[in-house]
C-alpha cells in the first residue's frame, strides 16, 4: 500500500496585495522614528524638528484630501484644525514670521523657554497624534453614497415653521448681549461675569438657541433646493453677525466648516481647489479682522495679514508646552478636569467661580498670569496635553487612535440623513479639540440630546395637528346616512 502526500497549492506571494495605506503609515512612522533618533543624538535641532513636523502635517492633510474623498471625511477638517491651532506658530517659523516658535509667550510678561527634551516631546506628540488619527481612517476608507432625502422630506415644513418663528427671538437675544457687552468693557466681560450677561434676557429667550441652531442645521442637511438653502443660511448668519461683532469667532466659523462638510457629503461633484483655497483665505481674513476689532485700536488702519493670523491661532502650542513641562503639577486634577468638561455645556464658566481643577486651560491661565485671568483673559486648551498629563505618550497615541476611529464612524454612517444631522451638531466641538478640551464634545452631545428631544416632541404635536386638520369632518347628514345604512 502506498500513500501519496496531498498536493497543496503553493501560495503565490506575488499575487498578494498589500494595501497602499500600509506603506503610507509605515513611511510616516519611519520618518518620525528617524527624526526622533536624530533629535536624541543631537543631529537635529529643535527648529529642524519644527520644519520636519510642518512637512509631515502638511503631507497628511494633502493625503487626507486625496485618499479620503476630497473633504467628505471629517478627518480632513480635524487635521486642518490640528495644523492651524497647534502648528500655526510652526508655520510662521517656516514662513519667516516667527523667530522662536517654541518660546512660551501666552499670558506671561516674561516669555520663557521649555527644556529641549520637552519641546521635542511636544513635537513628537503632535506628529504621532496626526498619524494615529489618519491611519485608521485611511485603512478603512470606502466611498459612500450621498444621503437620500426621501424619508426626511416630510420634516421640512415643520422645520421651516420653527425656524422662522424662533429666528426673531435669537436676533433679539444676540442684540441684547451685544449691547450689554459693549456697555461693560467689551469682549472680555463675557468671561468676567457671564451670569450678569445672561440675566439681561429672560430664560425662555436664552433657551431659544436650543431650537434655532438644530433646526437650521437640520434644514441644511435635509433640504435639496438650493434657493431655500441660501435664504435660510443668509438669515441665520445675519442674526449671528452680532456675535461676530462681539469678537467671538469660534462658533460661527466652526459652523461654516461643518456646513461645508455636510455639503461635501451631500454632493458627488469634485471640489475645485482654487475655490476651496479662496474660501479658506476669506474665512481666515475675516477672523483676522474680527481679532483686530477685538484687541486693536479702533482708530488704527487695518492691515490684513494671513500669516499673522495663523501664528496667533497657533498659540495653543504654548498650552501644550506648559502642560508637558509641568505635568506633575496638573496631573492630580485630571479627574476633576474630565468631570468639569462633561458639565461645561450646562454650567457657565467665568472668573467669579474659579477653583483649582476646574479645567486644564483655566489652571494654566492662572499658573501663567493670575491677574490677566481675573481681567477676563485666558488660554485655550488641547486634547494633546490633557491626554499626556493623564498617561504620557501612550495616552496621546490611544486617544488619537480613538479619535481616528470615531471620525471614521461619523463618515461611515453619514449616508443616513438623520445621523448626518446628529454628526453635524457634534462636529464643531470635535474639530475644535486641538484648542479645546478632551470631553467638551460629550457635554455638547448631551446638551444636543435635549434639543433633539424637544424637536421630536414638537414634531409629534405638529403631526397630530396636521392629521386633525386633514381628517374629513362628520356632518349630521353623514351620521344619519351611516346609521340608516
Amino acid at each position: 500500500m502506498t500513500a501519496a502526500a496531498p498536493a497543496w497549492p503553493v501560495a503565490g506571494f506575488g499575487s498578494l496585495r498589500i494595501p497602499a495605506a500600509v506603506f503610507e503609515v509605515l513611511g510616516y512612522l519611519a520618518v518620525v522614528a528617524a527624526g526622533s533618533l536624530a533629535f536624541l543624538a543631537g543631529w537635529l535641532t529643535v527648529n529642524g524638528a519644527v520644519v520636519l513636523t510642518v512637512v509631515l502635517l502638511s503631507s497628511l492633510i494633502v493625503m487626507s484630501w486625496v485618499h479620503l474623498g476630497q473633504g467628505r471625511h471629517p478627518a480632513f477638517l480635524f487635521l486642518c484644525s490640528l495644523m492651524l491651532f497647534q502648528g500655526g506658530r510652526l508655520i510662521g517659523y517656516c514662513l519667516g514670521a516667527e523667530s522662536d516658535p517654541m518660546q512660551v509667550e501666552i499670558m506671561t510678561p516674561a516669555p520663557f523657554q521649555v527644556p529641549r527634551e520637552i519641546a521635542g516631546l511636544v513635537l513628537l506628540a503632535l506628529a504621532l497624534s496626526a498619524i494615529c488619527i489618519y491611519a485608521p481612517c485611511r485603512w478603512m476608507y470606502r466611498p459612500i453614497a450621498p444621503p437620500s432625502d426621501v424619508k426626511v422630506r416630510k420634516y421640512l415644513p415643520y422645520l421651516y415653521l420653527l425656524f422662522f418663528a424662533t429666528l426673531p427671538v435669537q436676533l433679539f437675544k444676540n442684540y441684547r448681549y451685544y449691547e450689554y457687552v459693549q456697555q461693560h468693557g467689551g469682549y472680555t466681560f463675557i468671561y468676567v461675569n457671564h451670569a450678569a450677561l445672561a440675566s439681561t434676557v429672560p430664560f425662555w429667550v436664552r433657551a431659544i438657541p436650543l431650537i434655532t441652531l438644530p433646526v437650521f442645521v437640520a434644514i441644511f442637511v435635509f433640504e435639496r433646493r438650493r434657493s431655500r438653502l441660501y435664504v435660510a443660511t443668509v438669515l441665520y448668519f445675519a442674526t449671528a453677525s452680532l456675535i461676530l461683532l462681539l469678537g467671538s469667532r469660534s462658533g460661527p466659523f466652526l459652523l461654516v466648516a461643518t456646513l461645508w462638510w455636510v455639503a461635501r457629503v451631500k454632493s458627488k461633484q469634485k471640489t475645485r481647489l482654487v475655490w476651496l483655497a479662496s474660501f479658506a483665505v476669506l474665512v481666515l481674513l475675516a477672523g483676522d479682522l474680527i481679532q483686530e476689532m477685538r484687541q486693536g485700536d479702533a482708530s488704527a488702519k487695518y492691515e490684513p495679514s494671513l500669516v499673522r493670523l495663523i501664528v496667533s491661532q497657533g498659540i495653543s502650542l504654548n498650552v501644550s508646552e506648559v502642560g508637558f513641562a509641568y505635568r506633575d503639577l496638573f496631573s492630580p486634577n485630571l479627574g476633576s478636569y474630565l468631570l468639569t468638561e462633561v458639565q461645561d455645556a450646562f454650567v457657565a464658566s467665568d472668573v467669579a467661580n474659579y477653583r483649582r481643577g476646574k479645567g486644564l486651560s483655566i489652571d494654566i491661565s492662572v499658573f501663567l498670569n493670575r491677574g490677566q485671568y481675573r481681567a477676563g483673559y485666558g488660554t485655550a486648551g488641547s486634547y494633546i496635553p490633557e491626554a499626556y498629563i493623564g498617561g504620557g505618550m501612550i495616552a496621546v497615541v490611544l486617544v488619537s487612535v480613538a479619535l481616528g476611529l470615531g471620525l471614521h464612524a461619523m463618515y461611515r454612517f453619514s449616508g443616513h440623513p438623520l445621523l448626518l444631522f446628529v454628526f453635524a451638531m457634534s462636529l464643531p466641538d470635535i474639530i475644535l479639540m486641538p484648542k479645546g478640551q478632551l470631553l467638551d464634545w460629550v457635554s455638547i452631545l448631551l446638551k444636543n440630546c435635549i434639543s433633539f428631544g424637544l424637536l421630536w416632541f414638537g414634531w409629534k404635536i405638529y403631526s397630530l395637528l396636521v392629521s386633525i386638520r386633514h381628517t374629513p369632518g362628520t356632518s349630521p347628514e353623514s351620521v344619519a346616512v351611516a346609521a340608516g345604512g
